[in-house]
């Protein structure tokens, strides 16, 4: 949530500037004139690359600003960076100083071509990519205007410097004049409101830089026609009076709705002793009028006190909202969205009709004459001012020049959804899923698993709990089998070599449970040694089981659960591991997508670990001679690490796996399933992503230990002011370099249309997916 602060004498001030009549043409600006036949004051660009000569002789820079993820900071930290863009401005309020800040956000089309393996997953891609070539992004400029060049460069170091943690940068003219220029797109900007990023600069004279912008302004109804080529239409909100309080929260929310928008402010300094002299003339009015006002003489002597004593500095300045649309109809659905927001804020507005001229030009440098001035303190424009920005993920990973899936997230902004922190070959791209049932958590990891499926060779492998993935798996052309329908034989490999060795006995300890002790490794050993002299076809445990075990000791009563003894006795595992040959390396390469049922077995804390130790063995086998990379999920992965063969292979998967290509994702009802293992702190120091999913029962001790904000453990617990629709807090990090950024995704699939009915899950659906391979065969795929 992003703090705000009270606001001082916005009303008495503006009040005072508008009480003469006689001076309204010059407070408002003359809305009659005709502003259009002046020249833009853009002169030149300097030899610096950065300033801008105006006509009038001021100069002026450029700021673009990255900003600051505000969605799961914490209140303390909100509060100090408050504090830091309060400081920055009260240093800047030199007279003769005006700042512009601007907001814009524009459509962008972030979407990609992809080549897809399935008719279904062809479907679903070109549908996310519809979606996302009417997708936006946010920028932030900051414009400086001065008299002098030596102020202009000292306002602008403290801006650097101040600004510093938001990212702050200084726009630059390109070098060359066939070469994109930043500088000219930002001032072509202020005239059309088109960014173009391919803008060049031919010349130091700004006038032989921007192209032509017919501009059409009706004053009857406010609206501005521009072609640019492309026509659009705009409209201007402008703020007359501001409430109580002021919050960054306002111009968040503007700019988080689904459109084009410019939220931009214009604040010139003023000078102190100016004010004082107004103030005490007030303050004078107050005390002698019948009517005078006690609350209000209250405030001007606050606000007298505030600056005699420079604690704070005073703006004059105007507040303005430009939306812009392609028909009437989706600006009109704009202008009641924002005034509907502004509404709520009690923030008191016009739409811009007759003067909407002066308030489009009035966004200019060197056109000074406002419109519609508030002032306004240091604090009050920098609560109002957070500069929100939501991380946009990463394009690119060591599987390929694409992003896995993209995202919106409550900013309005999209967000490029990488495993992978690094785009580097081996580096690690582990997860980490914290979700209770009924949240979409399948839904979620297979749209996400799934969209590796453009990568050509890259293997994605899930144990999934009760075939809730099942109808997902292969509607998206995967494959999926229980693992009591496998043939399995974790003997039947190269045990004359030390990783063949090393891997039975690491699927052996899983198989013995918690019951495995050191003293039993020399035993472990000798079981192996026996099935090496077997030849291959014969390398069973019902084969080994007599000559490897001392008569009754524990190991030979444990490994009997898994054994046919041939005197008709089976042991309660004896199916699972006994196939004369082990079939999983055919299975495991059926397909980009494989699924297996580990059904009851994630519950069983000694067979679903043995399991998955062998099958996630055969992978990391498999992958030696692939460097095409593969994914492992583990869904209910709680009960398997209660044993301790597990967990030791858990580890090295977290930790080596990622030198073969590999990543591994597990997934917990909560944060304490996981928390509880002695091992969990070598699970999460080797994770680069954490999904959180709301859950009001989360313990936020738990949250705690994950290392969450208090803001963050606010959005898990359901608290957080910006939530709305399906949302997960996404976490990335590498605690090496300490690297840390989180975000909020808007998960809701909804935009994929029809493309939605292929991530569904249950009994029904399953049902329904028999029936179709019963009565289409392999053309099933086609009649969904």
């Amino acid at each position: 949530m992003i703090g705000g602060t009270a606001l001082l004498l916005g009303a008495a001030l503006a009040g005072g500037a508008l009480a003469n009549k006689a001076v309204n043409s010059f407070v408002l600006g003359d809305i009659e004139r005709d502003w259009l036949a002046d020249e833009l004051e853009f002169d030149s660009i300097h030899p610096d690359r950065k300033t801008v000569s105006l006509k009038s002789g001021q100069v002026m820079r450029v700021f673009q600003l990255k900003g600051q993820a505000y969605e799961t900071k914490s209140f303390e930290e909100e509060e100090t960076l408050l504090r830091n863009r309060t400081n920055v401005l009260h240093q800047s309020a030199k007279p003769g100083v005006t700042l512009r800040f601007f907001g814009v956000k524009r459509m962008r089309d972030v979407s990609f071509d992809a080549q897809w393996p399935s008719i279904t997953l062809e479907e679903i891609g070109k549908a996310e990519q519809t979606l996302f070539k009417s997708a936006y992004s946010v920028s932030w400029f900051l414009v400086v205007q001065a008299p002098s060049q030596s102020l202009l460069i000292k306002t602008c170091k403290n801006l650097t410097s101040g600004f510093s943690s938001y990212g702050a940068e200084q726009v630059e003219a390109a070098e060359l004049p066939d070469k994109p220029c930043p500088l000219s797109r930002f001032i072509n900007y202020l005239m059309s409101g088109e960014l173009i990023d391919e803008l060049c600069s031919p010349s130091a004279n700004l006038s032989g830089n921007l192209p032509a912008s017919d501009l059409h302004f009706d004053r009857t109804n406010g609206t501005i026609d521009s072609y640019t080529p492309n026509r659009r239409r705009t409209r201007v909100i402008g703020v007359r009076l501001w409430p109580e309080q002021v919050s960054g929260l306002l111009v968040s929310r503007i700019m988080a709705l689904s459109g084009e928008v410019e939220v931009s402010q214009i604040c010139k300094a003023l000078h102190n002793e100016k004010s004082l002299a107004l103030l005490h003339r007030q303050a004078a009015e107050q005390r002698s009028s019948f009517f005078g006002s006690a609350a209000v003489l209250e405030e001007i002597e606050e606000t007298s006190e505030s600056l005699t004593n420079n604690v704070h500095s005073l703006f004059e300045t105007q507040f303005q909202i430009a939306f812009r649309a392609r028909s009437d109809e989706d600006l009109e659905v704009l202008q009641d969205e924002i005034t509907d927001i502004l509404n709520k804020a009690r923030v008191t507005f016009s739409l811009e009709t007759k003067g909407v001229g002066v308030v489009w030009f009035n966004r200019m440098p060197g056109r000074e004459n406002l419109l519609r001035p508030l002032r306004m303190f240091d604090i009050n424009i920098a609560a109002l001012w957070p500069f929100q920005y939501s991380p946009e993920g990463k394009y690119t990973s060591p599987f390929g020049d694409r992003p896995v899936r993209l995202f919106k997230t409550p900013t309005g902004q999209n967000y490029a959804f990488q495993f992978h922190i690094r785009d580097k070959k081996e580096s690690a791209g582990n997860y980490l899923v914290f979700a209770p049932t009924g949240t979409g958590k399948s839904t979620l990891i297979m749209h996400l698993l799934s969209g590796y499926a453009k990568f050509p060779g890259v293997r994605n492998y899930i144990f999934d709990s009760e075939e809730g993935a099942r109808y997902m798996i292969e509607c998206m052309g995967g494959v999926y089998q229980g693992y009591n329908e496998l043939a399995l034989n974790p003997l039947d490999m190269d045990l004359s070599d030390k990783d063949g060795q090393h891997s039975a006995h690491l699927i052996m300890r899983a198989m013995l449970g918690e019951v495995y002790s050191s003293d039993m490794d020399d035993h472990i050993q000798a079981a192996i040694d026996n099935a090496a002299e077997l030849e291959p076809g014969l390398r069973t445990f019902n084969n080994i089981y007599n000559a490897s075990f001392p008569a009754r000791s524990v190991i030979r009563q444990e490994f009997a659960k898994w054994i046919n003894d041939g005197r008709g006795r089976d042991g309660i595992y004896s199916h699972i591991f006994n196939s004369r040959r082990d079939q999983i390396a055919a299975y495991l390469d059926k397909s980009f997508l494989v699924g297996i049922n580990m059904n009851k077995a994630l519950e069983d804390v000694v067979l679903g670990p043995a399991i998955i130790a062998h099958i996630t063995q055969a992978i990391s086998r498999a992958a030696r001679t692939s460097e095409d990379g593969f994914t492992i999920f583990v869904d209910e992965a709680a009960n398997l690490l209660q044993n301790a063969g597990f967990r030791t292979e858990i580890l090295k998967m977290y930790r080596e796996y990622r030198k073969r290509g590999g990543l591994v994702g597990l997934a917990f009802q909560e944060p304490g399933a996981l928390l509880n293992f002695e091992d969990s702190h070598g699970i999460i120091q080797n994770t680069q992503t954490i999904f959180l999913f709301p859950n009001s029962k989360a313990e936020t001790e738990d949250l705690k230990a994950l290392g969450l904000t208090s803001e963050q453990i606010d959005f898990v617990k359901g608290g957080l002011e910006m939530r709305g629709g399906r949302q997960v807090l996404l976490i990335k990090q590498e605690l090496a370099s300490n690297y840390n950024e989180s975000t909020i995704l808007d998960i809701d699939l909804s935009g994929l249309g029809d493309a939605l009915r292929f991530y569904r899950a249950g009994d029904n659906v399953n049902a329904q997916l028999k029936l179709l391979k019963e009565q289409h065969g392999d053309q099933w795929l086609t009649q969904l």
